[in-house]
C-alpha cells in the first residue's frame, strides 16, 4: 500500500453543540473508507481548531500530507482568522482541503468575504467544496485550484454508517429538538423570545392532543437544554420521560435520534442525523443553511419558516405526511 499518508481533520472538537464533532468524525470515516477502497494507506487524526497549546498544535501539524477543514464555522470572522494562524504553521508541502463548508447566501459580512477569498487562494489550498450556496462559493475562488469546487452533502449524512447505529425498529417517541429562542431574532427572523416559547408549547400541546409520545432533546448545548426545561416548567410538565439528561457526545446524540419515530427540530444537524438514520424530520428554520440542506435532499416542503412555524397543527401534519 506504500507510504502511510498522515491526514489531520481540523474542526471545533470541544464545542458542546455536537454537530461539529460529528461532522469531523464522519469526515474521518469517509477518508478512511475511501482510502481503503483505493488501496491507499492513511492515518487520520482529529484536532481542535481552537487548541490553545501552540506547541501541541505544531506537533499535530508536523509531517502531515494533508489538512482537512470540514463543515461549519466559516461564516465567523474569529474562526477564519484562526484558520489563517493555522495556515502560517503549515509546511509548503501540506495540502489543504475545505470540505462541505457552510457558505451563506444571505447578508454575508464584507470582512468575512475577504477572509474567505484569502484562505481559498492560499497556495496550499487544493480544493474547496460546500454544503451551502455553490454560486456564492464561486465568487470567493479567484484562481483555479488543483481540484474543482463542488457542491456536496454534509459529512454527517453518513453518521448512521460511520457510527454503526441504526434506527430502532419499533420506536414510538417523537423527538422535539430545542434551540435557544434568541437565535431566531439574531438571524433576522421577526419572532420574539416569547413567540418561540409559544411555538414549542403549541407543538407539545398538539403532540398530546394527537396522543403521540414525545420527548424534548438538544444537540448538546447547555443553553438549549436550560430553555427546554424552562418550557416544561412553564407548562407544568414534570418528569424525565419528557426530557432526559443532556447528551454528552456525538455518539449519544446519534443514538438519541435513532430512538425516535420522527423528529421536529430547529438545529440543522438534528435534521441531518434523522435523514442519515432514515427517520422523518421537520425542520424549524432559523437560518438559511437549513433551506440549503433541504434543497440538497429534495425536502423543501419539510423545512418550515415564517408564519408556518406558528401553526402547530401544520407542523405536525407535515411530519405525519
Amino acid at each position: 500500500m506504500g507510504t502511510v499518508k498522515e491526514i489531520l481533520v481540523f474542526s471545533r472538537m470541544h464545542i458542546t453543540n455536537y454537530g461539529d464533532p460529528i461532522i469531523a468524525e464522519c469526515c474521518k470515516y469517509l477518508i478512511e473508507k475511501t482510502a481503503a477502497e483505493q488501496n491507499i494507506a492513511v492515518r487520520v487524526s482529529l484536532a481542535d481548531v481552537y487548541e490553545q497549546d501552540l506547541e501541541l498544535l505544531k506537533k499535530q501539524l508536523e509531517g502531515k500530507a494533508a489538512v482537512v477543514f470540514p463543515g461549519g464555522g466559516m461564516n465567523s470572522v474569529v474562526f477564519n482568522n484562526r484558520l489563517k494562524e493555522i495556515f502560517a504553521m503549515l509546511g509548503k508541502k501540506t495540502e489543504v482541503y475545505f470540505n462541505a463548508v457552510g457558505i451563506n447566501r444571505i447578508n454575508p459580512k464584507p470582512q468575512n468575504e475577504k477572509l474567505l477569498e484569502e484562505l481559498f487562494q492560499k497556495p496550499q489550498t487544493m480544493q474547496v467544496t460546500t454544503r451551502g450556496d455553490f454560486a456564492q462559493l464561486l465568487m470567493y475562488i479567484k484562481t483555479p485550484r488543483k481540484y474543482p469546487p463542488r457542491l456536496v452533502l454534509d459529512p454527517a449524512v453518513w453518521a448512521a454508517e460511520a457510527y454503526g447505529i441504526q434506527k430502532k425498529a419499533h420506536a414510538k417517541k417523537i423527538g422535539i429538538g430545542i434551540i435557544r429562542p434568541e437565535i431566531f431574532e439574531a438571524n433576522g427572523n421577526r419572532f420574539s423570545v416569547e413567540e418561540i416559547c409559544r411555538m414549542y408549547e403549541q407543538i407539545i400541546l398538539m403532540m398530546q392532543k394527537k396522543g403521540y409520545e414525545w420527548e424534548l432533546f438538544t444537540n448538546g448545548m447547555a443553553q438549549d437544554d436550560l430553555f427546554g426545561r424552562e418550557i416544561l416548567s412553564r407548562m407544568g410538565i414534570m418528569g424525565r420521560r419528557y426530557m432526559g439528561r443532556n447528551v454528552k457526545s456525538g455518539r449519544q446524540l446519534v443514538k438519541k435520534i435513532a430512538g425516535c419515530r420522527g423528529v421536529i427540530a430547529a438545529r440543522l444537524h438534528a435534521n441531518i442525523l434523522a435523514t442519515s438514520l432514515g427517520i422523518p424530520s421537520v425542520g424549524l428554520v432559523w437560518n438559511d443553511k437549513m433551506n440549503l440542506f433541504a434543497q440538497a435532499v429534495g425536502a423543501e416542503e419539510r423545512y418550515l419558516s415564517g408564519s408556518s412555524l406558528m401553526d402547530a397543527s401544520g407542523v405536525v401534519r407535515q411530519l405525519e405526511a
